[in-house]
């Protein structure tokens, strides 16, 4: 019997499969080797992220009487930065590396593995 990790992967690929055949995604810069972990919507895939993201959004914001809604810039004055904590307090976690002395922030590393070594995928 197959165990429980090569069902998951099994059906995720056969998902994936399906959804570039029917045109929801397709690997980023596909014709030049790909990237990893990066996808482009195709038409049908659009109009599906744009229903969902539509559904959220009703449901988030038009069914309370007390939220509305706010698209800003990312890009802020320091001041907003630093009044709302993230220039004091924001930071990265970092992993030193004893061997060659460099700084890795560590969801890199993490992403890294993982990608190396997909058997550990849960």
């Amino acid at each position: 019997m197959a165990n429980e990790k090569d069902v998951h992967a099994c059906t995720l690929d056969k998902i994936i499969s399906l959804c570039k055949r029917r045109g929801f995604v397709y690997q980023a810069s596909e014709i030049y080797g790909g990237q990893a972990g990066a996808w482009d919507y195709g038409p049908l895939g659009v109009e599906f992220k744009r229903n969902i993201q539509n559904e959220w959004w009703h449901y988030m914001t038009q069914l309370h009487d007390d939220v509305v809604g706010l698209d800003s810039s990312i890009f802020q004055h320091h001041t907003t930065w630093k009044a709302s904590g993230h220039a004091d307090h924001f930071s990265d976690p970092m992993i030193d590396c004893l061997e060659c002395q460099a700084r890795h922030r560590a969801d890199k590393m993490i992403e890294d593995f993982v990608v190396a070594h997909p058997e550990t995928n849960p």
